[in-house]
Formats: structure tokens, C-alpha cells, sequence
């Protein structure tokens, strides 16, 4: 493959080669040619661009043609653009398809080739402007150009290496395009894409210059990152639904952002003063609480999930003061989701703790997750109160459903909840699995739930529920742990007069025997 004879036709004619549509064509066979030569012969490209070579290079060949094509796509530049006679917009969109194609196979991990490629940037970048207009990034025939060009940004900005200097573009270019000017930031245009190749290759770009490195990371936390990063979480459940690897990839971004403790930071910046909780919050809530899940380490102290227990005192107050107002509230939905994700988080937390205790671990004193566990204890600002105070009014909120009891006065049967909120009534379950996670093992937690008047409630709810499975085993399980060595608890329940016994099957009322009978 020889490829002196495109850079010497490109540096003689680039810009003849865009005001004609054979020559358009012509010059993209061939680039195309070349380009699938170098994708199967990857380790031959330094032969065949040779950089010590005296006078101009394929490189140089390229510059002009880049710089030619942005201006023939200047929107700006329409009234003059059509007196000057470019080839017709489809054989320019081959012509730079193909030359992005060659140059994006030439350049991946070649550092060298990327320091000299550097010199168009500015004309890439500015094709990439021009193409993502609001009318061209909805236009399919541009599809395939933003993609390759994405993909020739991406290879000609990311780190060829770990070695250093490596990734001086990535740092550059990065700080560049968030810098706020209107033309340098394309990265939001193009996320902006429908087409999924074309996302593939912005997210791809991003993760490659983040990758492992803090200060670029908290570069994102700017005004123009966070828009990034919440366009991007905005579109996650369109991506999960679409089983493409773009939500993997999207969320890959955010799971750095997590280990590098920034999370708290971004989830404060994703807030709107009018809502109490944003969706793109939700979405970060959702991939944080994945990582707690799946993390089998603890997290450095302080530890940066502290804020889950504010967010959880913000989100309960709001939810049972509407609730509590009997009046239709259409944002209680997503209060209730964050509710789940915030508690589900927590509980993973507790969990974590408490295996790493059995499985008899140094201990980590009140540092990491252990430091969260015992905050979320805490008697004044931690979350058994709050909980029990929620819970009492979500009972009324989301009425039970056990198709062996019915009202003794009217014979009606318990109506189950609207399909609306039913994914939402797991509320219930989840608080008493984090109150049954909490008061395992200490006997202060039960005590805590005692004085707010919980085990009565927590007690009513080990009755068989349909409206919420597994409630009954959580319930169980937390009544458990609050008798479990607590004689002020158990005091409680002897207190009570009984009026049935659970069947251990299937959870049926029965009548309560003679012999448990108060006399």
C-alpha cells in the first residue's frame, strides 16, 4: 500500500478535489481502500507514514483537506459557499467519511502520530461544528460522518499509553473543550446524536481521558462537564432499554467518578432549586447504589456516602408531609424512587459492615462504611426515627392486601394499590430491611425504635401482604433483632393482647389458642 500517491493528489488539489463530485468520489475510494488496507495491517503503518521523510507528509495533506471540508460545511457561510462551487453535499460527506476513516485506523495508539496529527484538530473540530447544526444532527445522511469523526477525535486525543507525557492531548483538549466557548465545545453536540455509534464513540472519547486520572475527573464538576454528565444520565434508561453497551460505557464514567469519592460533589451540582429530586440525580442514585452492591471494599474516610443520610432525612420529611396533606402530589413518584435507591444503598452499606464483622476482618473503628453505619445510628441525626415516622404514614398510604382476611364489618375485600404507585409500595419492605439491618446485633437501635413507638407498627406489619412481597420477611426478621436481648422490647410485646396467631405456611391470621389467651 502505498499512500504517497493520496497525500501528493490531497496537497496539489484539496481544494479542486471538493468542488467536484468525480474527483469527491474518486479521492473516497481510495482513502477507503487505504483505510481498510490499515485496519488489517495495523502493525505496518509506521512504515508506510514516514515522519523523518523531508517535505510534507500524509499528515500535511490532510490538514488542507480538513480545513477545506469545515469550510464547505460553514453554515455561516451558506451565500458564499454557494458561489464557490463545492461538489454536491453527498459526495462531500463520502469524501470526509473516508479520510476520517484512514486517519482514525492511522493514528490509534501511535503517540508520534497523534503529536502530528495535533495540527488539525482545530479543523476537525470545526467540521464536527458544522455537521452538528440542529437541522444536520437529526440528518441520517450525517450519521455515519459524526460517528467516524467522533472516532477520529477520540484516537487522536486519548492516551496511547500509561507512560508519561502520554496523555498530554487528553488534558489539553479536555480543559479546551470545557472551556465554555461556543465553538469549542462539540461535545455536546455530540451527545446530542440519536445515532448510537455516534454516542458510542463520545463515550468512549470521554472515558479514555478520564480514565484513572482525579484532576480530569473533577474537571467534569465544571458548569459545561456537569451538562455533559447530565445528558448523558438523562439518556441512560433509554440505553439500558436498548441493550447496545451504551449504558455500560455511560455508567463506566460515573463508577470513576465513585471511586474517586466526586459523586457527592456531582449529585449536589445535578440539583434544580424547583424539584427535590432531579432525574438525572435518580440515575446517579441508581448506578451508586449498582457499585455499593458489587463492592467488596470499604470506602475511604470520611467516607463520601455520608450525604445519602441527609438526602434520605430531605426526601422522608417531604414524602410525609405530602402524604400527610392527603393532597395529590404528582413529584411524590419520584421522591418515593429515590426513597428506594437511598435506602437500598444504605442497607448495602449495613450490610457490607456487618459481613466484614463475621467474617472477622480488622476492624476498621469509625472509619469508611463503618463511619456511615454508625451515623445512620445515630440518635439525633441518623435515620431510625425518621424511618419509623415514614413508615406509619406509608402504612396508610399503601393499604395491605391479604386475600384470606376480609373486613369483619363489611366483608370487602382490602383493594389492592393503582398500577401507578404499586412499584413504589417495595418502600415499606426496603425501610423495615434497613431497620432490621440497623438493630442487629444493638440493642440502642432498638431502644431508638421503642421511644418513637415502632415495634407496634413493625409488628402489624409481619402480616402477609401481597401488595408488598417479602415485606413479611423483613418484618420478621427486625422483630427479631429488636427482642433479641432487649427486655424493655420484650416488655412491649408481652404487654399486647393478642389477636391471632400467623400461620408459618402462608402467613394466615389464625385464632389465637386458649392457651395464650390473657386470663
Amino acid at each position: 500500500m502505498d499512500l504517497s500517491k493520496l497525500a501528493s493528489g490531497l496537497l496539489q488539489g484539496a481544494e479542486e478535489i471538493v468542488r467536484s463530485d468525480e474527483a469527491c468520489l474518486d479521492t473516497a475510494k481510495t482513502a477507503e481502500e487505504a483505510a481498510r488496507y490499515l485496519a488489517r495491517n495495523l502493525d505496518e503503518r509506521k512504515e508506510l507514514v514516514d515522519l523523518e521523510h523531508e517535505g510534507y507528509t500524509l499528515f500535511d495533506a490532510l490538514s488542507l483537506s480538513w480545513t477545506r471540508l469545515a469550510q464547505s460545511f460553514d453554515p455561516s457561510q451558506a451565500a458564499s459557499n454557494d458561489t464557490k462551487g463545492w461538489a454536491s453535499e453527498d459526495s462531500r460527506i463520502q469524501l470526509a467519511s473516508a479520510l476520517g476513516k484512514l486517519e482514525r485506523n492511522l493514528i490509534a495508539g501511535i503517540q508520534p502520530f497523534q503529536d502530528i496529527a495535533e495540527q488539525h484538530e482545530e479543523a476537525i473540530r470545526a467540521l464536527i461544528f458544522n455537521i452538528t447544526t440542529f437541522v444536520r444532527i437529526e440528518d441520517e445522511r450525517f450519521f455515519t460522518l459524526h460517528a467516524i469523526l467522533a472516532q477520529l477525535l477520540c484516537n487522536l486525543i486519548s492516551p496511547s499509553s500509561g507512560q508519561a507525557g502520554a496523555d498530554r492531548l487528553a488534558d489539553k483538549y479536555l480543559r479546551l473543550y470545557l472551556s465554555g466557548g461556543r465553538n469549542e465545545d462539540i461535545i455536546i453536540r455530540l451527545l446530542d446524536s440519536r445515532d448510537s455509534k455516534t454516542n458510542n464513540a463520545t463515550l468512549h472519547l470521554l472515558n479514555n481521558v478520564v480514565r484513572g486520572d482525579r484532576n480530569r475527573l473533577q474537571l467534569l464538576l465544571s458548569d459545561i462537564g456537569v451538562r455533559w454528565l447530565a445528558k448523558i444520565l438523562n439518556r441512560m434508561d433509554e440505553w439500558v432499554e436498548a441493550q447496545n453497551g451504551l449504558f455500560e460505557l455511560g455508567a463506566s464514567i460515573f463508577n470513576q467518578m465513585i471511586d474517586h469519592s466526586l459523586h457527592p460533589k456531582l449529585f449536589d451540582l445535578l440539583s434544580d432549586p424547583g424539584e427535590v429530586i432531579t432525574p438525572s440525580q435518580t440515575v446517579l442514585l441508581k448506578i451508586l447504589d449498582s457499585h455499593l452492591s458489587s463492592s467488596r471494599s470499604s470506602a475511604p474516610s470520611p467516607s463520601p456516602h455520608i450525604f445519602l443520610i441527609g438526602l434520605f432525612h430531605n426526601l422522608a420529611r417531604y414524602s410525609k408531609i405530602s402524604i400527610d396533606s392527603k393532597a395529590d402530589d404528582p413529584r411524590l413518584p419520584k421522591v418515593f424512587e429515590g426513597l428506594i435507591l437511598v435506602t437500598e444503598g444504605l442497607s448495602a452499606v449495613g450490610l457490607a459492615v456487618q459481613s466484614r464483622k463475621d467474617q472477622h476482618r480488622p476492624s476498621e473503628g469509625l472509619e469508611g462504611d463503618a463511619e456511615l453505619a454508625w451515623n445512620m445510628k445515630d440518635v439525633e441525626g441518623g435515620v431510625v426515627k425518621p424511618s419509623i415516622e415514614l413508615l406509619r404514614s406509608l402504612d396508610t398510604f399503601f393499604p395491605r392486601l391479604n386475600p384470606r382476611v376480609q373486613s369483619q364489618s363489611t366483608g370487602a375485600t382490602i383493594m389492592p394499590i393503582s398500577d401507578d404507585l404499586k412499584p413504589f409500595s417495595n418502600l415499606k419492605r426496603n425501610i423495615v430491611q434497613l431497620l432490621g439491618i440497623l438493630t442487629f446485633e444493638d440493642t440502642l437501635v432498638g431502644d431508638q425504635v421503642r421511644e418513637a413507638e415502632g415495634i407496634q407498627l413493625i409488628l402489624g406489619m409481619t402480616e402477609i401482604d401481597e401488595n408488598n412481597p417479602y415485606l413479611r420477611e423483613h418484618a420478621l426478621l427486625c422483630v427479631r433483632n429488636l427482642m433479641l436481648n432487649n427486655p424493655a422490647n420484650q416488655a412491649i410485646v408481652s404487654q399486647m393482647n393478642p389477636v391471632g396467631v400467623l400461620s408459618p405456611e402462608n402467613g394466615e391470621l389464625l385464632p389465637v389458642p386458649d392457651k395464650m389467651k390473657k386470663k
